[in-house]
């Protein structure tokens, strides 16, 4: 398939807000995007042991189960929600000759496995991190699918934003210009069915230079798969500086995660025409409705926060697997507030 080229600051469909519509044509996108497959690739064939028990949480086409079988697993359950797809996984898995291939249609907080597993696998992180829901998914997972001292495959995962200036990108969705795979996506319609009020109450997925960021990146979220706690509210204050005079138009977020000791997979890369930036991916931007002037020595105040879903909407499962956001702050310049934002997907 000829994917879809990119340039940078070229606004693209928010695909981690819409994960139940993805087609065959974005599973693509994801089985040729290099960074995420030579990581994944690398990090299973590293931690895969002979007759491991293995959980692949959201299979899709199966390409990390059969990775996991290719090193020497004895077992995988593959849990997929989209049950052609699954079906459609299976068949192939069976005709490349591996039989180890369990499938187990549904969501994973709904199923149970006829066994505690060795090692959970996983590609559910969103380009915000947890924009995909991955921190309650995995650690339900953990409790309940993971033998004690079991491995989880990714390990860690770090959120880390900062503040831009992109008048591109920002005329782009005060336009409603945003590009898609095909038809399948539209944008007016995710805006209606979140319930969202403002095209910019949304994060959209969009390669932002690093010659566009007004300050220094922040970590925000750093999360232990093995260990930590998934809240599913939280609210993180952080301030930068602005290093140069330009209009603050959002914030960019990108991720990095430690898929095992040896093998971190970051998104951050800004050089398209150096492979260097993710095809599936691409960085999270949260823009402003309005442009701020900001100057050289203003302090940028962000509370970045997750929502509980206001919308109880459909099964307690759908509920628990909605991820909305707020951004939110000011601007202050000599010990005053010059301005202030507010945007919220609510």
């Amino acid at each position: 398939m000829q994917l879809a080229r990119y340039e940078a600051e070229e606004v693209w469909f928010p695909f981690s807000a819409n994960i139940f519509g993805w087609d065959r044509e974005f599973h693509a996108l994801m089985l040729n995007d290099r960074i995420r497959m030579d990581a994944y690739a690398a990090a299973i064939a590293r931690v895969v042991r002979p007759g491991m028990t293995v959980l692949d949480l959201g299979t899709g086409t199966g390409i990390l189960a059969r990775w996991a079988l290719e090193a020497g697993a004895a077992t995988v359950y593959g849990i997929e929600v989209n049950q052609a797809l699954l079906a459609e996984a299976e068949r192939a898995l069976r005709a490349a000759g591996h039989t180890g291939f369990q499938p187990v249609p549904g969501l994973s907080y709904d199923v149970l496995l006829p066994e505690p597993v060795d090692l959970v696998i996983s590609e559910i992180i969103g380009n915000l991190g947890d924009n995909e829901d991955c921190l309650r998914i995995l650690a339900d997972a953990r409790e309940r699918f993971l033998k004690p001292g079991g491995l989880m495959l990714p390990q860690r995962l770090t959120t880390i934003l900062v503040p831009v200036s992109s008048l591109q990108a920002h005329a782009q969705i005060a336009a409603g210009q945003c590009r898609v795979l095909n038809g399948h996506y539209e944008l007016e319609s995710l805006v209606a069915a979140l319930g969202l009020s403002s095209r910019f109450n949304l994060y959209y997925d969009v390669i932002v230079p690093t010659s566009c960021q007004i300050a220094c990146p922040r970590t925000v979220l750093q999360h232990d798969f093995l260990t930590s706690a998934a809240p599913s509210s939280y609210r993180y204050d952080m301030e930068f500086v602005a290093l140069r005079d330009a209009p603050l138009t959002g914030f960019k977020g990108v991720f990095e995660t430690m898929l095992c000791e040896t093998i971190v997979l970051d998104i951050a890369g800004d050089d398209i025409a150096g492979g260097a930036t993710s095809d599936s991916w691409k960085h999270s931007y949260m823009p402003l409705e309005t442009p701020l002037e900001t100057r050289a020595g203003d302090l940028i105040r962000l509370s970045f926060e997750r929502l509980a879903d206001p919308q109880q909407v459909g099964s307690e499962t759908t509920a628990r697997l909605s991820c909305r956001y707020s951004w939110h702050g000011d601007i202050e310049r000599a010990g005053q507030v010059i301005a202030t934002f507010s945007q919220a997907m609510s």
